[in-house]
């Protein structure tokens, strides 16, 4: 089975072309040749090492003669439906690109989460004013949604979606997608093979990993930690647009001691701060298409508290691997970090739950058995 991704990118920019790459380098070493066609003038030699043959022309598909084509992001239209005439074609939803101009899936003005349609509803709750780009004469600029109506109308002419949750397959048939062209495949990369779960810390330490914008809800943990009561400490890991007004509000709060923000950690040196770490924290306030880093946690037998936005309700087993809060819910949160911070031996339970249910329901070897799968069915 030869397969044909189709990327806009040809370097690591963040956790999608990590899936896409770790995709590859998986059905590659099965036996399965692969290639990349992307839209961008750089690569990374490291990127393209799984790839047979890789490029930015469509003669790629003539050359490398593809059994079928898996597309992650392709902004261009024209691009989707000559593949999709030639091929049968999946298109993995990585995140909310297809179906909303803002690409975050919350509202600007009241921040919650948007289960509308892309329509007029991008229009009613201002959704189509966006930040200008660095260098434009106006701070703020209008985008409407006929990038994001022509994007869904490429996309029907595709065989099959994969998506990493219920939350995004709902997502896409609110949008006018056959349901039965969804399926759900959890996103689990390579890396997840290798955590090992860590005994229960004896430290009262709370743990944020990711970006730190406005999406993820930093601000919100940070308004939950300063209801906590007796000795803790939290570290926010991660930089962003949002750091700076993040680290304010933590002094405004009084917690600024109790919170560290040692910025951007590498991958391979997270393992100290789980280590020390009782429990995650995912706050996000936009509906995460599946929220890895919680998985990440759970492999290392961290329990999570995090808000019930998205995909997170698919991996976090409430009461068992941690605590689901209603989005937004800050005295919610609160309580619930409190906890697990004053009782070592539920963190510890939930923990070792967290490790059992990665170790059999999100494994990276059971993610590509299901990709394989469904590209042999659709050929």
């Amino acid at each position: 089975m030869r397969i044909l991704h189709v990327h806009d990118q040809a370097v690591f920019q963040g956790g999608v072309e990590q899936i896409l790459f770790d995709t590859a380098v998986g059905l590659a070493a099965q036996g399965h040749p692969q290639a990349l066609l992307y839209s961008g003038r750089t690569t990374d030699a490291e990127f393209v090492s799984p790839f047979e043959q890789y490029g930015h022309e469509l003669q790629i598909v003539e050359s490398f003669q593809p059994d079928a084509i898996l597309m992650h992001k392709v902004a261009d239209t024209g691009r989707i439906d000559a593949l999709t005439a030639a091929l049968p074609t999946a298109h993995m939803v990585h995140d909310h690109d297809l179906v909303c101009p803002r690409k975050h899936k919350y509202f600007p003005l009241s921040l919650k989460a948007c289960n509308k349609p892309a329509g007029i509803s991008c229009y009613t709750h201002l959704c189509c004013v966006q930040k200008s780009p660095p260098g434009a004469t106006l701070p703020v600029s209008l985008k409407g949604t006929a990038n994001v109506i022509r994007q869904l109308q490429a996309a029907q002419k595709v065989s099959r979606f994969i998506v990493g949750s219920r939350y995004m397959k709902n997502e896409l048939v609110i949008n006018g997608i056959a349901q039965d062209k969804i399926e759900i495949i959890h996103p689990v990369p390579a890396a997840l093979q290798t955590p090992a779960a860590l005994p229960v810390s004896e430290c009262r330490e709370i743990l944020f990993v990711g970006q730190v914008i406005r999406g993820k809800g930093v601000d919100l943990m940070l308004k939950a930690l300063a209801s906590l009561e007796g000795d803790w400490h939290a570290t926010i890991v991660g930089e962003g647009s949002h750091l700076p007004a993040c680290r304010q509000l933590a002094q405004q709060l009084g917690i600024s001691e109790r919170v560290s923000f040692p910025g951007w950690v590498a991958h391979e040196a997270l393992d100290a701060y789980y280590r020390a770490a009782r429990l995650l924290v995912v706050p996000s306030r936009w509906p995460e298409p599946f929220g890895m880093v919680g998985i990440e946690a759970m492999a290392r037998g961290r329990p999570v508290v995090a808000f019930a936005n998205g995909g997170i309700p698919d991996w976090l087993g409430h009461g068992k691997t941690g605590f689901l809060v209603p989005p937004s819910d800050i005295p919610g949160m609160s309580s619930a970090i409190q906890g697990l911070i004053d009782n070592s031996e539920l963190a510890a339970r939930m923990g070792q739950a967290g490790a059992k249910s990665v170790a059999s329901s999100f494994t990276h070897q059971g993610y590509l058995d299901q990709i394989k799968q469904q590209m042999e069915q659709m050929i």
